[in-house]
C-alpha cells in the first residue's frame, strides 16, 4: 500500500493523535507541563511500537526523547521540538472549516505526529531500511535549546542528513532550503545621575548613550546581504527630574551568511561608549549559525520535491529569516526544513493546520525519507 493510501485510510486516528498532543500544554519554561506532554509521546511510541524512546533527562527544561529503528551502519536524522510559545489555557482547541486550531499545533506538534505514522507505516508495510531512521525531539528549541543543542549537533554529525519538522512556508507549503543565522545582545549602559534641574551638568544620561548606540546599530543594517538588527528593547530611566545613570537595550539579529554573523558579533565585541564618561557592559554573542544553501541541501530539496510531484501536487524551496534547529544540523550534515504541516499563525492567536493537506504532507515526509534511507 503506498503511503498516500495508508494515511487516508488513517486519517481520523492521525487527527486523534494530533489533538492528544495538542492538548498536552507544554510551554518551553514549565517542566511539570513538559513532562506531561513527554509522556503523551511516549504513549504513543509505546502504544505503536512496544517500546519507548530514550530518555535524556534535564532537571529544569523537559527531558529529551531519541527513537530509532533500523539496523543500518548510516544513519538518517529527524529532529522536532514539543515545546510551545504558549502557556497552559492560552488557546483553545478547536476545528473550524477546513483548519484545526490550537496552541502548537503548527509549530510543530502535527510535526511530531508525522514522524511518529512514518515508524508506523514502515513498521505495518515491513519495509527494509539500509540505513537507521533516528528521531530525536527536544524541549527548549523555543528558548533557543540550551540543553539540547550538544545532543543534536552530535546526531547530526552521525547523520547522512537530517530532516526538520518545522512547518511548512505559511499557506504556500515551501520546503525550507536555508535559514538565516542568529544573535542576541543585551547592553548595558551606566551614566551618572544628577537632579535634573539644579545640577545637570554633573549628570551623565544613559539614555542619551543609548540613543547615539542605537542610531549607529540601526547603520549595520545591509539588506542586499540580508543582515537586520532590531533594538527590539529599549529600558532606562525613570524619575523625570533625574538625569538617568541606568539604559539597557536588546538587539536582535540575522544573518545570511556566517561571515556577515562575525562582521556583526565582532562589531559588539569591541563596542565602545560614545561619551567616554559612560560604561558599556554587552552580554550575549552568536545563538544559531546560518543555515546555508548549498549542493548538498539543494539535492534533498530535489528529491523532496521530486516525491511531491508523484504524490500530485508541487513544493518549491524557499530562503526564510527564522532559526530553527535545522540551523544546528547543517553545520554537520546536509538538511531540508519546513517537513512538517501547512498552515498559518506560527506563535499567534489563530495558529492552525489546514486539514486537506495532512496526508499528503504525511505522505511526502514518508516517500522523501525512503528514498534517502534506501538510496
Amino acid at each position: 500500500m503506498e503511503a498516500k493510501d495508508y494515511f487516508s485510510l488513517h486519517e481520523q486516528d492521525i487527527k486523534d493523535d494530533i489533538k492528544r498532543l495538542v492538548l498536552a500544554d507544554s510551554p518551553s519554561q514549565n517542566k511539570e507541563l513538559l513532562d506531561i506532554c513527554k509522556e503523551v509521546i511516549q504513549s504513543k511510541f509505546f502504544k505503536y511500537f512496544h517500546i519507548k524512546a530514550t530518555e535524556f533527562a534535564m532537571e529544569h527544561n523537559g527531558n529529551h526523547l531519541r527513537f530509532e529503528i533500523g539496523e543500518g551502519t548510516e544513519q538518517v536524522l529527524m529532529i522536532g521540538h514539543y515545546d510551545t510559545v504558549w502557556d497552559a489555557g492560552s488557546l483553545p482547541y478547536r476545528e473550524e472549516d477546513d483548519k484545526i486550531f490550537g496552541p502548537g499545533i503548527l509549530d510543530m506538534k502535527s510535526g511530531l505526529v508525522s514522524a511518529i505514522w512514518f515508524f508506523k507505516y514502515v513498521q505495518k508495510m515491513n519495509f527494509p531500511l539500509k540505513r537507521r531512521v533516528v528521531f530525536f525531539l527536544n524541549s527548549d528549541e523555543e528558548i533557543g535549546s540550551p540543553t539540547s543543542r550538544a545532543l543534536i549537533e552530535e546526531e547530526a554529525k552521525k547523520s547522512v542528513a537530517a530532516f526538520v519538522l518545522e512547518p511548512a512556508v505559511a499557506v504556500s507549503g515551501e520546503l525550507k532550503i536555508a535559514r538565516k543565522g542568529t544573535s542576541r545582545y543585551l547592553i548595558n549602559i551606566k551614566g551618572l545621575a544628577s537632579h535634573a534641574g539644579n545640577n545637570p551638568r554633573d549628570g551623565v544620561s544613559a539614555i542619551t548613550e543609548a540613543a547615539r548606540q542605537i542610531l549607529n546599530i540601526e547603520a549595520l543594517n545591509d539588506f542586499e546581504k540580508g543582515t537586520t538588527l532590531n533594538v527590539g528593547m529599549v529600558q532606562g530611566g525613570g524619575k523625570l527630574n533625574v538625569i538617568p545613570d541606568e539604559a539597557h537595550l536588546g538587539v536582535d539579529v540575522r544573518s545570511v551568511t556566517k561571515s556577515e554573523q562575525e562582521r556583526i558579533d565582532d562589531y559588539f565585541e569591541k563596542l565602545e561608549p560614545y561619551n567616554s564618561r559612560t560604561q558599556i557592559d554587552i552580554d550575549g554573542g552568536i545563538n544559531r549559525p546560518p543555515m546555508e544553501r548549498d549542493k548538498e541541501s539543494e539535492e534533498l530539496f530535489e528529491i523532496a520535491q521530486g516525491e511531491a510531484e508523484e504524490l500530485g501536487f508541487e513544493v518549491e524551496d524557499a530562503e526564510v529569516g527564522g532559526a530553527s534547529d535545522g540551523n544546528f544540523t547543517s553545520v554537520h550534515t546536509p538538511t531540508l526544513d519546513g517537513l512538517g504541516l501547512v498552515g498559518d499563525g506560527i506563535h499567534a492567536e489563530h495558529e492552525h493546520i489546514i486539514k486537506d493537506k495532512i496526508v499528503e504532507r504525511f505522505a511526502l515526509l514518508t516517500n522523501t525519507l525512503l528514498e534517502v534511507v534506501n538510496e
